[in-house]
């Protein structure tokens, strides 16, 4: 479900490069998965998913230099490290700088399986 507060957060506080991944990756979440639950949560787009016990979210945020993408299942961000040149030592997230294409690929071919692992 489209929240035009994620809309206007990714408008009004997000520039360059940040914000031009940003967009990509919840435009890329809306078409795969307009289902799912989106608000803004510690100042970034997420993603609710699964519910009860299961509850995960999928968050995406934009630094300076890097993107970096949250997940509370931590066992996925351990595995989803190794497949990664310089996934940065944030909990619960990894970082991928944005001259990396290789691992905004990466990312975008691990969502399915975090969202999949949520029980969606």
């Amino acid at each position: 479900m489209e929240n035009p507060k994620v809309n206007e957060h990714i408008e009004n506080t997000l520039s360059g490069e940040g914000k031009r991944w940003v967009r990509e990756f919840v435009d890329w979440m809306r078409e795969h998965y307009p289902e799912l639950e989106e608000v803004i949560s510690f100042q970034m787009p997420t993603f609710k998913l699964g519910s009860g016990a299961n509850r995960h979210y999928l968050s995406f945020h934009a630094a300076k230099e890097h993107f970096s993408f949250h997940t509370m299942d931590f066992d996925f961000i351990d595995a989803l490290r190794t497949k990664l040149a310089k996934p940065g030592k944030g909990k619960g997230c990894v970082q991928v700088r944005f001259d990396d294409e290789q691992g905004k690929q990466v990312l975008f071919s691990a969502i399915p399986e975090l969202i999949q692992r949520a029980g969606q």
